[in-house]
């Protein structure tokens, strides 16, 4: 089953939301440039097995509003809190993959765990997505310049 959320004036996000009456709930957060359909195969088998699984496109992709502002992770993980509000969702498990795992942290941080009591994280992108001098293990600045590109 497939919804909307508002997030912030003029902007919704879209939400797959399989199996509400679930006893346990999952809610994943995809990478960029990606949609909820990247956990298809989650999303086939967790349902079937009593777990609720709620995809959330985040804001820019997918079936949710593109709009000009808020990519920062501040606004991604506040977008996160409104899905969490608007569905009053609680103990919940938090998964998040790639750049999805970074809004999963800062909507740790941010919003202090809210609702969450498990959070799962996927080759996360943080610390940082980019290598730096204190953390070698990301991608050189030129790959992912040219994969923006």
């Amino acid at each position: 089953m497939g919804y909307y959320v508002g997030v912030e004036p003029g902007v919704k996000v879209y939400i797959e939301d399989l199996n509400p009456k679930g006893n346990k709930t999952i809610v994943f957060l995809h990478g960029w440039p990606g949609d909820h359909n990247l956990f298809e195969y989650q999303l086939d088998v967790l349902p079937q097995k009593g777990y609720r699984c709620i995809g959330i496109d985040q804001r820019g992709f997918g079936k949710s509003d593109k709009p000009f502002t808020g990519y920062d992770y501040n606004r991604l993980s506040d977008d996160v809190r409104s899905v969490v509000g608007a569905l009053q969702l609680k103990d919940f498990t938090l998964t998040g993959h790639s750049t999805g795992g970074a809004i999963a942290i800062r909507y740790m941080s941010r919003h202090r765990g809210y609702g969450v009591s498990k959070l799962a994280l996927f080759a996360a992108a943080a610390p940082s997505l980019i290598k730096r001098p204190n953390f070698p293990y990301g991608l050189d600045r030129e790959i992912v310049t040219n994969i923006i590109n």
